[in-house]
């Protein structure tokens, strides 16, 4: 299997991180490398500064794997690679649109979802979202995409 890059790599399979003790993949949240020393104080791709400890973290736990969205980084979530850097995760899947919702993390630590147009719907807790709409997201909450995808929110 060829390396992962970018976003991609913010992606495990269950059975990969738990070879690796149940870690998951950081990644800079402003050029998108994967950080070899996610406890570093700067990338060493851009050289910025890193989001510390004690800064908050999204994660979404999907059968599939799971993902993380530092602050200030926005995710889309569907099927086309073109538009959205997790695709694999959702190729399985056909009633997933090709860009269905973005997630995202503000810089006061509050996570966001909102359905991009996608013709089956993005729900949370299940309620589901008008497109366009942008939605709190909770820690705990239910984030499912049409029918069959369905990931729980974590919020540290």
């Amino acid at each position: 299997m060829p390396p992962q890059h970018g976003r991609e790599a913010t992606l495990l399979p269950p059975e990969h991180g738990q070879q690796r003790g149940g870690e998951t993949a950081f990644m800079c949240p402003y050029c998108e490398a994967v950080l070899s020393n996610p406890s570093a104080a700067q990338c060493e791709s851009c050289l910025r500064p890193l989001p510390q400890k004690g800064t908050p973290v999204l994660r979404m736990h999907f059968p599939t794997g799971e993902l993380k969205v530092s602050v200030g980084q926005h995710l889309v979530l569907g099927r086309d690679a073109g538009q959205s850097p997790v695709a694999a995760t959702f190729t399985q899947y056909d009633n997933v649109s090709r860009r269905h919702s973005t997630v995202w993390l503000d810089p006061s630590g509050t996570a966001w979802v909102r359905d991009e147009g996608s013709t089956n719907g993005t729900f949370v807790n299940g309620e589901r979202l008008p497109r366009g709409v942008e939605a709190p997201l909770r820690d705990g909450d239910q984030l499912r995409l049409a029918a069959d995808v369905t990931g729980t929110v974590q919020l540290n």
